[in-house]
């Protein structure tokens, strides 16, 4: 397997892991909240939980800007905040930064500052970067940071060959 196959199944295995749907309601829970009708806003405050199918988001504060009576865009903060989702094949996917934007039409994920995440035993560090999930398109973007000369740090969990493999010669 070329680097090149391997990065874009990587790729896939994660983006797969995100099987909240759109249509999901979106629910919030925090210890305080501040509902502006006129601004079209939210603000929640206080061991904020949001849920939307399997996916999970906890922060410290969340600030939730709606259209039409939705949820259009949710910015987490939190020290840090943390994302998690599992997937059908019981793998999590689990992932933290200074901020989480999630955008709910568009299905776009962005980390900023300190992104990592980690599936499977292998980990995207983006070095006080960002890192975003293209939900939609199935794509995955880190950009490092000011740390570790602006550079993306990717530890890919290998698996080890069983007996059958290593007995069969398909080397």
């Amino acid at each position: 397997m070329t680097i090149k196959q391997f990065a874009i199944a990587l790729g896939l295995t994660l983006l797969s892991t995100f099987n909240a749907l759109a249509s999901d309601d979106l629910t919030i829970d925090a210890q305080e909240q501040d509902l502006n009708f006129k601004k079209n806003t939210m603000f929640f405050k206080g061991n904020v939980q949001i849920n939307q199918g399997s996916m999970k988001i906890k922060a410290d504060e969340l600030y939730v800007i709606t259209k039409d009576g939705a949820a259009e865009k949710l910015i987490a903060k939190g020290s840090p905040a943390t994302f998690s989702q599992s997937s059908s094949e019981g793998d999590e996917l689990e992932a933290n930064a200074t901020e989480v934007i999630y955008l709910v039409n568009e299905r776009i994920l962005e980390l900023r500052g300190s992104a990592k995440y980690r599936q499977g035993g292998s980990v995207v560090d983006s070095a006080n970067g960002n890192i975003t999930f293209d939900l939609e398109n199935k794509r995955v973007k880190a950009v490092g940071g000011t740390e570790n000369n602006g550079r993306v740090t990717t530890t890919i969990k290998i698996k080890p060959k069983t007996n059958n493999e290593k007995d069969s010669g398909n080397d």
